[in-house]
């Protein structure tokens, strides 16, 4: 049997989760994988499927897509697929119907959250009970699942994300970084400060900036957030406008940036020198591991699964919420040239070592292979 999976993504986001079906599908297609795929119509989770050439069934919602349950089965016997990787809790109302239908279907189920609440009722049961396995992309996380979810211990397993490393890595000349910087309207000189998200509440882009702004004016900083600032790009837009409110009219508006989305983050982020995590609780999160791979120290916070990829020789965790703290730490990493470069080295070692795609990929189709 060749080679085949079926991924499945009902989702109207544009966050990680959304990212990680693009990127995966991707790996898989490198690997010598066929994947087939389910989403929802004039969805990013579409577009990427239409990008990497993927055949695939779009409905108008969750239930047209449920309706079309008997079409979906006639498809997945007619591709030959024997299983399916989906990534929304949601999504578990299908592939309940569809091992039903299909009894020797597989079905794998990447939680991306990792929610904090039981789901044990008749319903989760049901749903979770035809899981073959649960991946949990952090630690945090998969003791949350273990907890939480109706689902044996030994089918709740850990697989962190992966990173291009080839993709995202450090920039080491320095007029292709001075050329970057001038085309994105940043000093050349100044200790670049990056915050790389979608400008959104939980992200803590309102705890970074006001701990920006009590840096001290003569220290030689810019700080540039990217991600994006409205609702099409995953931004949320009156919480962009509070945070401009707070920015204007003080003694350092004119070191602050918002570059909203951008298509070129390879590029962006080697030419930074250190990077901010503010999240209150990030699942996993993609961007610190892309920012360590291309060679930056990150300043992160101390919950979630951020203390499982930055460690003390990579960058520096304080509380989410602790402005002085924050402040406190880009003053130090602005100030010490060496400490910035040395934990810049750490991070992209760390990264090779335990946070390559190549690595995860080889892991996820070892899951495919025995998910029963």
């Amino acid at each position: 049997m060749a080679n085949k999976v079926l991924q499945l993504c009902l989702s109207d986001g544009k966050g990680g989760m959304e990212l990680y079906v693009d990127r995966i599908i991707e790996d898989l297609q490198e690997e010598g994988w066929a994947v087939i795929g389910i989403c929802l119509k004039d969805t990013k989770v579409e577009t990427y499927m239409q990008r990497n050439g993927v055949p695939y069934k779009a409905f108008a919602s969750n239930g047209q897509a449920l309706v079309n349950i008997f079409m979906l089965r006639r498809w997945l016997i007619e591709e030959d697929i024997s299983v399916i990787h989906c990534h929304k809790s949601s999504d578990l109302r299908i592939t309940t119907l569809l091992k039903l239908l299909l009894p020797k279907l597989r079905i794998l189920y990447t939680d991306h959250v990792g929610g904090q609440r039981p789901k044990k009722s008749p319903y989760h049961r049901v749903a979770y009970g035809n899981v073959d396995r649960v991946l949990s992309i952090s630690q945090a996380t998969h003791q949350r699942n273990i907890r939480n979810l109706p689902v044996p211990r030994e089918r709740v397993v850990c697989l962190p994300h992966g990173v291009d490393i080839d993709k995202y890595r450090p920039c080491d000349d320095p007029a292709t970084i001075r050329a970057k910087r001038e085309a994105l309207g940043v000093p050349t000189d100044a200790v670049l400060i990056g915050l790389p998200g979608r400008v959104t509440p939980g992200k803590g882009q309102d705890v970074w900036v006001n701990a920006l702004l009590q840096l001290d004016p003569a220290l030689n900083f810019y700080a540039l957030s990217i991600g994006g600032t409205d609702y099409a790009s995953g931004g949320v837009e009156a919480f962009y406008a509070q945070l401009q409110q707070t920015i204007a009219g003080t003694a350092l508006a004119n070191k602050i940036a918002f570059l909203g989305h951008r298509s070129d983050l390879t590029e962006i982020l080697p030419v930074l020198d250190v990077v901010c995590i503010p999240s209150e609780n990030e699942a996993f999160g993609l961007t610190i591991i892309e920012s360590m791979a291309c060679g930056m120290p990150i300043i992160g916070s101390n919950t979630g699964s951020l203390p499982e990829l930055v460690d003390a020789a990579s960058g520096v965790l304080v509380g989410p919420f602790d402005v002085p703290a924050w402040c406190d730490a880009m003053a130090a990493m602005v100030r010490d040239d060496a400490q910035r470069q040395a934990m810049g080295r750490a991070a992209r070692r760390r990264v090779e070592q335990h946070f390559s795609h190549k690595q995860h990929v080889k892991r996820l189709i070892e899951y495919y292979a025995d998910s029963a």
